[in-house]
């Protein structure tokens, strides 16, 4: 038997240590969360066919081709991208394709220093030569002379493209990702078309090359199969890609094809080992793995009743009744559902809260300061409940890097007995709160002893709220934190230990999105400052240093931007040595066929 909770047809179809103060906000005691029932549905779990039984909509017709002429860099820059590769291959397509006359660097310097070793077993090395230039022959022996298991760059893009009449100018990123060792540089190069309408390279400057080199065999291990490989629906669920599930769900099940369903840790039968909650798609059952004490995970989803089915994109293990137990929050498209943990494990759903259109995370502080935890759910694109559709399908982002149309953040004030009333507006966070959030976090930046909250929107300025007393002024602007990328994540962590909290926002970096935003003709009819803040859209994440008046951006300088297309980041101590680390996690869909992947 399995237990599902239908949340109200209506809306399932349509759908760090706060010093004392005195609190200042009052609400009145009332309760917004509505009854939700739990019917048993009769069936055994979903079973597929392994290999992959799902349908791929595919069209010759669909494939990618330039066809504004005015942008012919585009053309140029996959031709470019294709003989880089061309030249490791063949001594005579080298021959071919760079120019009589080149003068540049090799592609790996012939000296480099250390400058840098940790006790971890990890170094990083920077190249040196930097005014040492070779001719063709010396460059084509430099490409002879890369090692076989060091191809030219497993990821190489340009960012940067100018067209002379036939002579353009490039910038380009280039990585080699390694097991025990990753290269990254930046070459500024030309590339000469005005004699036969071939391209030739002319000249190769290298900057910032450097290496991050491992002694040791790998500093971490894919452990997901060891921790959760012997639970029966293993292969069945979580070893399948989206691609394949989207052949298989519905659109009435609602999954995210960008995979937007979230997790959460905590320990939620009180044995001491942290437990993970994982939202998955509609369709698909929410799955909640106990840790056991030898390290891996059982499913405990279905004892301990939470095994919905509903589409969710966000949860939250945290107490929200002080009776020293982790309860449960999930953001599903129908509402945002609170359930009660007995101790042990085990849940009964208190109630959901239906104002939340199309919720894409959840956070969590004592804003105001009275010993309960309050919930903040950002809503990315507001639903129609009489349509049914929610995001881009109802409504586009307009104007994308200023957007005002996105869906509006709600805040659920905690008055205890899981009681819980909506009071976005009361409290000051109805401030410039339309824009197309993706997350939020919260921190006491300006130490006064309550916490303020950080926004991050994709589309939309980014929004500050900073805290007095329990009501809210959005100060972004002020403070130079608008950020106008396309904001997917947030963090607070000092890295630099001052003392003072600093902030790191995911965001988008495309490439493509770089060569065309820096191209004088890109948006002619638009002010330079409009220009720069759409053009920020595609550059990627952003570093800003807490100081004693404010924020300054730091990114260039700490050289942190480049996350690739990035969702999540976050500062930790990877190596505990007391500096705080970055890590982010990026990707985008991958598709069957990889020629024609996204």
């Amino acid at each position: 038997m399995r237990f599902v909770i239908l949340l109200s047809l209506l809306y399932l179809f349509l759908g760090c240590e706060s010093k004392s103060r005195k609190k200042t906000q009052t609400f009145s005691a009332s309760n917004e969360l509505v009854d939700l029932n739990k019917k048993r549905i009769k069936g055994a779990d979903r079973k597929f066919l392994e290999g992959g039984s799902g349908i791929a909509f595919h069209s010759n017709a669909s494939s990618i081709r330039n066809v504004n002429s005015s942008w012919s860099t585009e053309e140029a820059t996959a031709e470019i991208e294709s003989s880089f590769r061309k030249m490791v291959l063949s001594v005579d397509d080298a021959e071919e394709l760079i120019g009589n006359d080149f003068r540049g660097m090799e592609i790996i310097p012939s000296s480099v220093e250390k400058v840098l070793s940790k006790s971890n077993g990890i170094s990083l090395w920077e190249g040196g030569d930097e005014d040492r230039h070779v001719g063709k022959k010396e460059f084509i022996q430099s490409l002879l002379e890369l090692p076989k298991n060091f191809p030219l760059g497993n990821y190489l893009k340009v960012v940067e493209i100018s067209d002379q009449k036939g002579l353009f100018k490039t910038s380009l990123i280039v990585d080699h990702l390694g097991e025990y060792k990753e290269v990254h540089a930046e070459w500024v190069c030309e590339w000469d078309r005005r004699s036969d309408g071939e391209l030739k390279l002319l000249s190769l400057e290298r900057k910032n090359y450097s290496e991050l080199r491992s002694d040791k065999k790998a500093l971490y291990k894919d452990y997901t199969y060891k921790v959760i490989g012997g639970t029966p629906h293993y292969d069945t669920q979580i070893n399948k890609g989206i691609s394949e599930w989207a052949g298989l769900i519905t659109k009435f099940g609602d999954m995210a094809m960008t995979g937007h369903h979230g997790l959460a840790v905590g320990d939620v039968n009180g044995d001491g080992r942290d437990d993970v909650f994982v939202c998955d798609g509609g369709s698909l059952p929410n799955r909640l793995y106990v840790q056991n004490q030898d390290g891996t995970a059982m499913d405990a989803s279905m004892n301990a009743g939470i095994d919905w089915y509903e589409d969710s994109r966000a949860a939250l293990l945290l107490d929200l009744d002080n009776d020293g137990d982790q309860d449960l929050v999930v953001a599903t498209i129908a509402m945002i559902v609170f359930a009660e943990n007995d101790g042990h494990g085990q849940f009964t759903i208190r109630g959901g809260f239906p104002n939340a259109q199309y919720p894409f995370s959840l956070s969590s502080s004592d804003f105001d300061l009275d010993g309960d935890l309050d919930v903040y759910v950002c809503i990315y694109g507001e639903g129609d409940r009489n349509s049914g559709s929610r995001g881009f399908d109802e409504r586009t982002p307009v104007p994308f890097h200023d957007a005002k149309n996105g869906g509006k953040n709600v805040l659920l004030v905690n008055h205890g007995g899981f009681s819980f009333t909506d009071e976005t507006e009361s409290v000051g966070l109805g401030a410039n709160n339309d824009r197309w959030s993706f997350s939020a976090s919260w921190e006491d930046y300006d130490d006064d002893g309550d916490p303020d909250l950080y926004v991050a929107n994709d589309f939309g300025r980014n929004c500050m709220y900073r805290n007095d007393g329990g009501h809210f002024t959005e100060d972004a602007k002020r403070l130079g934190l608008e950020d106008t990328g396309a904001g997917m994540s947030v963090s607070w962590g000092d890295y630099d230990r001052d003392g003072i909290f600093d902030l790191y926002v995911g965001n988008m970096f495309s490439a493509a999105g770089n060569r065309v935003g820096r191209q004088d003709k890109f948006a002619p009819n638009r002010d330079l400052d409009e220009i720069q803040e759409m053009r920020k859209m595609s550059q990627g994440n952003t570093l800003y240093r807490g100081t004693k008046g404010g924020f300054s951006d730091v990114t260039r300088d700490a050289r942190v931007s480049m996350g690739r297309w990035a969702w999540s980041s976050g500062f930790v101590d990877i190596d505990n040595d007391g500096w705080e680390d970055l890590v982010i996690t990026n990707g985008y869909i991958t598709g069957w066929k990889k020629e024609e992947d996204l």
